[in-house]
C-alpha cells in the first residue's frame, strides 16, 4: 500500500503482509512486485488502487488529470505488466482489475476519471484474450456508487448541482445509501473461484442492474434516456 504506516488493524491479521508501493513510483513498483513474486506463489492479482475526480470536464486542473492517469492507468498497467510472466509460467491465475460503472457509462462530470476506468477496461478486456491461453482469468470488478472511504479530492459542481443530484438518484436507485463493500468482497471472491469464463463482475445487485440496463439499451436510445432523466431534457 501507498502508506504502510496507515495499515492500522490490517497489520494484525494473520497471513496478511503490509509492502510499500505507490503506482506512482515506477522504480518501487518493480521492486515490491519482484519481491513478492520472489517470495510468494502468488495466485492472483488484485488491482484495487484508485484516484478519484469529479468535474467538469473544462474545469478538470490539468495537474490532477496528470495524477489521475499516472495513477489509474499507468500505475496498474505497470503493476499488471510485472505479474505477467509469472502468471503465463504457472498456467493459472487471476488477475482482477477494480474499474468502474463509469467506465462503461459515461457519466457527466465523470470526463476524466470515465476516461481513465474505460482505458483500464480496455487493458482488461484485451489481457482476456492474451492471458487465456495460458489457463490465466483476467477480470474487470465493476462497482457503482460504493459506501467507502475512497476520498474523490476534486469534486467540482460549478453549476450541476441540480444534475449531480438526480444523477446520485439514478446510482441510488430508489436506496438510501449506496451499498458497502461486502458486496463487492463477494463478487471479487466470486471471480476468483467461480471458474466462469467471464470478463466482466458488477460488484453489487444495484450496479448490476444499471449495468444490466445500459446492455440492454441502444447506446442512443440509453444517452438520450439519461439526459432526460438527470438533465431534464433543457438545454442550455
Amino acid at each position: 500500500m501507498r502508506n504502510p504506516q496507515k495499515a492500522g488493524e490490517l497489520t494484525d491479521l494473520p497471513n496478511v503482509v503490509i509492502m510499500p508501493l505507490d503506482l506512482m513510483n515506477p522504480e518501487q513498483i518493480r521492486e515490491t512486485s519482484q519481491k513478492a513474486l520472489g517470495e510468494y506463489d502468488v495466485d492472483v492479482l488484485f488491482n484495487n488502487a484508485g484516484y478519484g475526480m469529479m468535474g467538469p470536464f473544462e474545469k478538470l486542473p490539468e495537474k490532477e488529470i496528470r495524477k489521475l492517469f499516472d495513477t489509474d492507468v499507468i500505475g496498474t498497467m505497470l503493476v499488471t505488466q510485472q505479474f505477467i510472466p509469472h502468471f503465463k509460467e504457472r498456467k493459472g491465475g487471476a488477475i482482477l482489475t477494480t474499474t468502474s460503472l463509469a467506465g462503461t457509462i459515461a457519466l457527466p462530470r465523470d470526463g476524466a476519471y470515465g476516461a481513465a476506468k474505460r482505458a483500464q477496461q480496455g487493458m482488461v478486456e484485451s489481457l482476456y484474450y492474451e492471458l487465456k491461453p495460458f489457463g490465466v482469468k483476467a477480470a474487470a470488478m465493476i462497482p457503482g456508487g460504493t459506501n467507502t472511504n475512497f476520498q474523490t479530492p476534486i469534486n467540482i459542481l460549478d453549476g450541476y448541482e441540480e444534475p449531480a443530484a438526480r444523477q446520485r438518484e439514478y446510482l441510488l436507485d430508489g436506496n438510501a445509501a449506496f451499498p458497502g463493500p461486502e458486496e463487492a468482497a463477494v463478487a471479487v471472491w466470486t471471480a476468483v473461484n467461480d471458474g466462469k469464463d467471464q470478463v466482466n463482475y458488477p460488484t453489487d445487485s444495484v450496479c448490476q442492474k444499471l449495468y444490466d440496463q445500459y446492455q440492454g439499451m441502444d447506446v442512443e436510445d440509453f444517452k438520450i434516456y439519461f439526459y432526460d432523466r438527470v438533465f431534464g431534457g433543457e438545454e442550455k
